[in-house]
């Protein structure tokens, strides 16, 4: 009996020992996961500080430039230069357009569950609009915009989660896509038979309408060349 009882109480003894060096240790590191989860979350907030900074002084950067070409054209005498900066500010999309076209209105495809409720049978994807841009292109569209977000050379259209990004902004169905060109020349195009509205009319909602006066806003982000430079042609 008194082996057993020695026996107990030097388990009893070694089993609080492991309980005590278990507790410190797991108190330890609750305690560096703490730290660590400050640090990060104080990390972030710096660079949304940051961010929030850059994109300010961005808008202000705009801001000048815009002032800057503004006085260059209310002072300007040679109507020859007058005239070839509106031509390359329409070209590059630095001005809003008017002119007739086409609006396409694209949309999720929604059918009718056993219940009566309306489902997504279908989502728009990036590549879809992509594809319609690229037929408004081929077509002739001199302007084209998304959601009154200007297309142009540097635009970006990509999926992000449940959204579809368009020159950094997040947009969501239904997407509204305003070509200027020839009306006939441009819904021809996105009609023909077997075309890219055909195919992607079976998977997704899309309407067409021609218009005499459409409306396309200016590119509002900034362009800006830190690799590429103007060639030299003597040099």
């Amino acid at each position: 009996m008194k082996k057993s009882t020695k026996g107990q109480y030097a388990l009893t003894l070694v089993s609080l020992i492991l309980g005590l060096m278990l507790a410190t240790q797991f108190k330890n590191v609750q305690k560096v996961g703490g730290n660590v989860s400050v640090q990060r979350t104080q990390e972030l907030t710096e660079y949304i500080k940051k961010l929030e900074s850059d994109n300010e002084n961005l808008l202000n950067q705009i801001n000048e430039y815009k002032d800057i070409i503004s006085s260059y054209e209310n002072t300007s005498q040679d109507e020859t230069l007058l005239n070839e900066l509106i031509r390359t500010k329409s070209q590059a999309g630095l001005m809003s357009m008017e002119g007739p076209g086409v609006v396409i209105t694209v949309d999720n495809l929604l059918i009718s569950g056993w219940d009566g409720n309306q489902q997504v049978f279908q989502s728009v994807h990036y590549d879809d609009l992509l594809r319609l841009i690229n037929e408004l292109n081929a077509a002739g569209a001199e302007a084209i915009a998304i959601n009154n977000e200007r297309v142009i050379s540097t635009t970006e259209i990509r999926n992000a989660g449940d959204y579809i990004v368009i020159n950094t902004n997040r947009h969501s169905t239904p997407f509204e896509i305003k070509a200027i060109g020839n009306p006939d020349n441009l819904e021809a195009a996105l009609k023909l038979l077997g075309g890219v509205v055909d195919n992607l009319s079976q998977i997704l909602d899309i309407s067409i309408k021609t218009e005499e006066r459409i409306t396309i806003p200016q590119y509002e982000g900034t362009i800006n060349y830190r690799f590429a430079q103007p060639l030299q042609e003597n040099s």
